[in-house]
């Protein structure tokens, strides 16, 4: 278990038997939580499913231009404010797909671009705390420094196979083998945005986590007041359960208990475990019910839904 205290990076540790690492973050109510890091493949794939969407979409842009009557917008030099118009339209889509995808996606509720959210993945702050569009700029911004500068540099000197190509090769090469030679698979960006992308499956209640018929009998219930969490909330909440650890389960439910205002019975109180189910339970038939109404709710920062 890592100790809480002052630190930028947090530790790692084995996860469980399926050969990934977990980041144990100190979050702000001072639990120190497991999230499982994306594997160097993971963000491999990611990236080259938004790169494919980032291809594809100017092409059926294009398509629909052919497909549809447009000639007389640049007929014969007549209508030059429409024409002019348009081509602004288009400078700032394709300025939008270099620069602007990332950000915006990973901004939305999720976390994640279409990539991420196909691979099951989402980006965090490495604190535990709000992810922050200044963060979420930083770590794309230095994208062009990583990835794209290099490559462009690489194309512009192949031609006479100088130095600099095989300085801005290697320069590439490092960068994007950087997630290799780290626990957290992190890239330059990750490190100096204060992020992580780990690996976050779509929460699903589990017959063999959570007994509704039993945790009912257990005669805890709650209030839409007390549910103050989100769907991260409850993902970090199933993994506490299945890792079941005594030490983090009195951690986690001492902080919910002091977020909600939660008294215990002065007769027969439940235990840990005990509490946390009912809880889990409550929580995502909650968000369940009120998803039904497409209203959703990622995390406790969120409005209440």
């Amino acid at each position: 278990m890592a100790k809480a205290g002052k630190r930028d990076l947090a530790s790692d540790a084995p996860y469980g038997e399926i050969g990934r690492t977990a980041t144990e973050i100190l979050t702000p109510e001072g639990v120190v939580l497991p999230f499982i890091n994306a594997t160097f493949g993971e963000r491999v794939g990611a990236l080259l499913l938004d790169w494919l969407i980032m291809i594809l979409a100017p092409v059926v842009v294009v398509i629909i231009w052919l497909i549809l009557p447009l000639e007389h917008v640049f007929d014969g030099g007549k209508n030059k404010a429409l024409g002019s118009f348009v081509l602004i339209v288009a400078m700032l889509f394709l300025f939008f797909l270099r620069s602007g995808y990332f950000i915006i996606f990973e901004m939305g509720a999720r976390a994640a671009t279409p990539g991420k959210r196909v691979m099951k993945l989402r980006v965090i702050s490495h604190d535990g705390g709000r992810l922050t569009p200044a963060a979420v700029f930083t770590r794309n911004a230095l994208r062009e420094v990583e990835l794209y500068l290099p490559v462009t540099l690489i194309f512009a000197w192949s031609a006479n196979h100088s130095a600099g190509s095989w300085l801005a090769f290697l320069w590439a090469l490092a960068l994007l083998l950087l997630p290799l030679f780290n626990k957290q698979h992190a890239r330059l960006g990750d490190f100096l945005a204060g992020t992580r992308v780990v690996h976050m499956p779509k929460a699903s209640l589990s017959y063999d986590l959570v007994d509704l018929e039993g945790d009912r009998n257990l005669g805890l219930s709650f209030t839409p007041d007390q549910l103050a969490y989100g769907e991260m909330e409850l993902t970090v909440l199933e993994q506490v359960l299945r890792e079941r650890k005594p030490a983090v389960m009195k951690a986690v439910a001492a902080r919910i208990k002091a977020r909600i205002n939660w008294v215990d019975p002065k007769i027969d109180p439940p235990g840990d475990e005990t509490f946390l189910r009912a809880y889990y339970g409550a929580l995502r038939a909650h968000l369940e019910a009120k998803m039904l109404l497409g209203r959703r709710r990622k995390d406790k920062h969120d409005a209440p839904v």
